[in-house]
Protein backbone atom coordinates (compact mmCIF):
# COMPACT_ATOMS: atom_id res chain seq x y z
CA UNK A 1 0.00 0.00 0.00
CA UNK A 2 1.59 3.17 -0.82
CA UNK A 3 1.98 5.54 1.36
CA UNK A 4 -0.44 8.74 0.60
CA UNK A 5 -2.93 5.98 -0.38
CA UNK A 6 -2.32 4.24 3.06
CA UNK A 7 -2.39 7.11 5.30
CA UNK A 8 -5.33 8.71 3.23
CA UNK A 9 -7.76 5.24 4.18
CA UNK A 10 -6.56 5.44 7.52
CA UNK A 11 -7.37 8.86 8.56
CA UNK A 12 -10.71 8.73 6.56
CA UNK A 13 -12.18 4.99 8.74
CA UNK A 14 -10.10 6.52 11.73
CA UNK A 15 -12.71 9.67 11.94
CA UNK A 16 -15.48 7.99 12.99
CA UNK A 17 -15.95 7.74 17.48
CA UNK A 18 -13.19 6.60 19.62
CA UNK A 19 -13.24 5.07 22.54
CA UNK A 20 -10.71 3.30 25.05
CA UNK A 21 -8.68 0.22 23.68
CA UNK A 22 -7.83 -1.79 26.72
CA UNK A 23 -6.82 -4.99 26.07
CA UNK A 24 -8.61 -7.94 27.74
CA UNK A 25 -6.38 -9.17 30.48
CA UNK A 26 -7.91 -12.34 31.36
CA UNK A 27 -6.95 -13.58 28.20
CA UNK A 28 -3.81 -13.33 27.08
CA UNK A 29 -3.84 -12.45 23.29
CA UNK A 30 -1.89 -14.70 20.82
CA UNK A 31 1.77 -14.53 20.18
CA UNK A 32 2.89 -15.88 23.16
CA UNK A 33 4.39 -13.89 26.39
CA UNK A 34 7.79 -12.34 26.39
CA UNK A 35 8.91 -16.06 26.55
CA UNK A 36 8.46 -16.23 23.08
CA UNK A 37 10.07 -13.24 22.19
CA UNK A 38 13.75 -12.13 21.32
CA UNK A 39 16.62 -12.97 23.66
CA UNK A 40 17.31 -9.67 26.01
CA UNK A 41 20.69 -9.56 24.12
CA UNK A 42 20.11 -6.13 21.93
CA UNK A 43 21.94 -5.56 18.83
CA UNK A 44 25.04 -2.46 19.01
CA UNK A 45 23.80 1.31 18.89
CA UNK A 46 24.28 2.22 14.94
CA UNK A 47 24.66 5.27 13.56
CA UNK A 48 23.69 6.58 10.14
CA UNK A 49 21.12 4.65 8.10
CA UNK A 50 19.35 2.64 8.41
CA UNK A 51 18.86 2.89 11.87
CA UNK A 52 19.86 5.89 13.01
CA UNK A 53 20.59 5.64 16.66
CA UNK A 54 22.04 8.74 16.78
CA UNK A 55 19.35 10.95 16.61
CA UNK A 56 18.49 12.19 20.20
CA UNK A 57 14.91 11.41 21.44
CA UNK A 58 11.92 14.02 22.19
CA UNK A 59 11.74 15.40 25.71
CA UNK A 60 8.88 13.17 27.27
CA UNK A 61 5.25 15.31 27.22
CA UNK A 62 2.32 13.09 26.68
CA UNK A 63 1.93 9.43 28.58
CA UNK A 64 0.73 6.71 26.71
CA UNK A 65 -0.94 3.62 27.12
CA UNK A 66 -1.46 3.56 31.24
CA UNK A 67 -4.68 3.79 33.78
CA UNK A 68 -6.66 7.07 32.55
CA UNK A 69 -4.96 7.94 29.39
CA UNK A 70 -6.81 7.69 26.15
CA UNK A 71 -6.01 4.67 24.99
CA UNK A 72 -4.76 1.61 27.72
CA UNK A 73 -2.34 -0.93 26.51
CA UNK A 74 -0.50 -4.19 27.61
CA UNK A 75 3.00 -1.22 27.30
CA UNK A 76 3.34 2.28 28.13
CA UNK A 77 5.61 4.70 26.73
CA UNK A 78 6.03 8.93 26.39
CA UNK A 79 5.54 10.97 23.52
CA UNK A 80 6.36 14.50 23.27
CA UNK A 81 4.07 17.57 23.99
CA UNK A 82 1.64 18.15 21.99
CA UNK A 83 0.83 15.15 20.56
CA UNK A 84 -2.66 14.22 20.45
CA UNK A 85 -3.74 10.15 21.34
CA UNK A 86 -6.87 9.27 20.02
CA UNK A 87 -8.36 5.22 20.58
CA UNK A 88 -9.79 3.80 17.63
CA UNK A 89 -12.75 1.34 17.99
CA UNK A 90 -14.68 -0.68 15.30
CA UNK A 91 -17.03 0.60 13.35
CA UNK A 92 -20.30 -0.86 12.82
CA UNK A 93 -20.12 -0.45 9.16
CA UNK A 94 -16.93 -1.21 8.48
CA UNK A 95 -15.18 -4.01 12.17
CA UNK A 96 -11.80 -3.23 13.01
CA UNK A 97 -9.44 -1.27 11.12
CA UNK A 98 -6.65 -3.14 9.98
CA UNK A 99 -4.40 -4.85 7.66
CA UNK A 100 -3.69 -8.89 7.27
CA UNK A 101 -4.28 -9.95 10.93
CA UNK A 102 -2.93 -6.15 12.36
CA UNK A 103 -5.73 -4.11 14.18
CA UNK A 104 -5.43 -1.00 14.57
CA UNK A 105 -5.55 0.33 18.28
CA UNK A 106 -4.49 3.97 18.99
CA UNK A 107 -3.57 6.70 16.48
CA UNK A 108 -0.63 9.14 17.44
CA UNK A 109 -1.08 12.44 15.76
CA UNK A 110 1.86 14.47 15.41
CA UNK A 111 -0.10 17.57 14.21
CA UNK A 112 -0.87 19.27 16.89
CA UNK A 113 2.82 19.73 17.92
CA UNK A 114 3.51 21.15 14.26
CA UNK A 115 4.60 18.20 12.71
CA UNK A 116 3.45 16.12 9.97
CA UNK A 117 2.54 12.30 10.63
CA UNK A 118 1.41 9.83 12.64
CA UNK A 119 2.74 6.91 15.00
CA UNK A 120 0.28 3.81 14.99
CA UNK A 121 -0.56 1.02 17.44
CA UNK A 122 -1.53 -2.06 16.30
CA UNK A 123 -2.55 -5.79 17.43
CA UNK A 124 -1.22 -8.98 15.78
CA UNK A 125 -3.29 -11.82 16.08
CA UNK A 126 -2.99 -15.25 14.60
CA UNK A 127 0.48 -15.70 13.36
CA UNK A 128 2.80 -17.95 15.63
CA UNK A 129 6.14 -16.74 16.98
CA UNK A 130 7.19 -14.23 19.54
CA UNK A 131 7.75 -10.40 18.00
CA UNK A 132 9.77 -11.01 14.54
CA UNK A 133 7.40 -13.05 13.58
CA UNK A 134 4.42 -10.74 14.06
CA UNK A 135 6.35 -7.88 12.91
CA UNK A 136 7.53 -9.35 10.07
CA UNK A 137 3.85 -10.16 9.15
CA UNK A 138 2.84 -7.04 9.98
CA UNK A 139 5.49 -5.07 7.57
CA UNK A 140 3.89 -7.79 4.78
CA UNK A 141 0.48 -6.93 5.02
CA UNK A 142 1.24 -2.43 5.81
CA UNK A 143 3.85 -1.89 3.30
CA UNK A 144 3.90 -5.03 0.57
CA UNK A 145 6.05 -3.18 -1.73
CA UNK A 146 8.51 -2.44 0.96
CA UNK A 147 12.75 -2.80 -0.22
CA UNK A 148 15.64 -3.32 1.66
CA UNK A 149 13.94 -4.33 4.94
CA UNK A 150 15.94 -5.04 7.93
CA UNK A 151 15.29 -6.57 11.08
CA UNK A 152 17.43 -6.19 14.58
CA UNK A 153 16.68 -7.55 17.83
CA UNK A 154 16.93 -4.74 20.71
CA UNK A 155 16.03 -3.19 23.79
CA UNK A 156 13.39 -0.75 23.83
CA UNK A 157 13.02 0.84 27.36
CA UNK A 158 12.99 -2.33 29.61
CA UNK A 159 11.57 -4.34 26.89
CA UNK A 160 12.18 -6.60 24.29
CA UNK A 161 11.86 -5.85 20.69
CA UNK A 162 12.29 -6.48 17.02
CA UNK A 163 12.61 -3.50 14.88
CA UNK A 164 12.18 -3.56 11.39
CA UNK A 165 13.34 -0.59 8.66
CA UNK A 166 12.47 -0.31 5.12
CA UNK A 167 12.33 1.98 2.20
CA UNK A 168 8.79 2.81 0.70
CA UNK A 169 7.97 5.50 -1.54
CA UNK A 170 11.31 5.97 -2.04
CA UNK A 171 11.89 6.83 1.71
CA UNK A 172 13.45 5.02 4.77
CA UNK A 173 10.93 4.10 6.94
CA UNK A 174 10.11 2.17 10.37
CA UNK A 175 7.91 -0.42 12.71
CA UNK A 176 8.80 -1.78 15.51
CA UNK A 177 6.87 -5.02 17.56
CA UNK A 178 7.14 -4.39 21.95
CA UNK A 179 7.49 -7.61 23.89
CA UNK A 180 4.20 -7.81 26.48
CA UNK A 181 2.30 -9.63 28.57
CA UNK A 182 -0.11 -10.46 26.19
CA UNK A 183 1.64 -10.44 22.73
CA UNK A 184 3.81 -8.33 20.93
CA UNK A 185 2.69 -4.66 20.38
CA UNK A 186 3.53 -3.81 17.11
CA UNK A 187 4.32 0.16 15.83
CA UNK A 188 4.42 1.95 12.96
CA UNK A 189 5.52 5.19 11.43
CA UNK A 190 4.01 6.83 9.17
CA UNK A 191 4.88 10.34 7.81
CA UNK A 192 5.05 12.23 4.59
CA UNK A 193 9.06 12.41 5.78
CA UNK A 194 9.46 9.90 8.38
CA UNK A 195 13.02 11.38 9.29
CA UNK A 196 10.80 14.34 11.00
CA UNK A 197 9.44 11.90 13.35
CA UNK A 198 12.24 9.96 14.35
CA UNK A 199 12.99 12.07 18.15
CA UNK A 200 9.50 11.10 18.98
CA UNK A 201 9.90 7.57 17.65
CA UNK A 202 13.07 7.10 19.58
CA UNK A 203 11.19 8.77 22.58
CA UNK A 204 8.89 5.83 22.01
CA UNK A 205 11.68 2.96 22.03
CA UNK A 206 13.55 4.62 25.31
CA UNK A 207 10.21 4.85 27.13
CA UNK A 208 8.35 1.70 26.67
CA UNK A 209 7.69 -0.31 29.92
CA UNK A 210 5.25 -2.80 30.72
CA UNK A 211 1.60 -1.19 31.64
CA UNK A 212 1.44 -2.79 35.32
CA UNK A 213 -1.72 -0.29 36.23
Amino acid sequence: MHRRTRAALLAALTLGPLAGCAEDKDQPAAGGSPSASPSTTASPVVPGPPWHDEVAAAPAGVPVGGKGTPCALPVTFSLPAGWKVKAVKPSAEGGDLGVGNATLLCELDSRPAGELGFLRVWRVDGVAGGAEEHLKHFVGAYSPKATGVEYRRLRAGTLDAVEASYTEDGDPDRAIALASLYGPIVLSLDAPDPADLLPAYQLVKQSARINRD
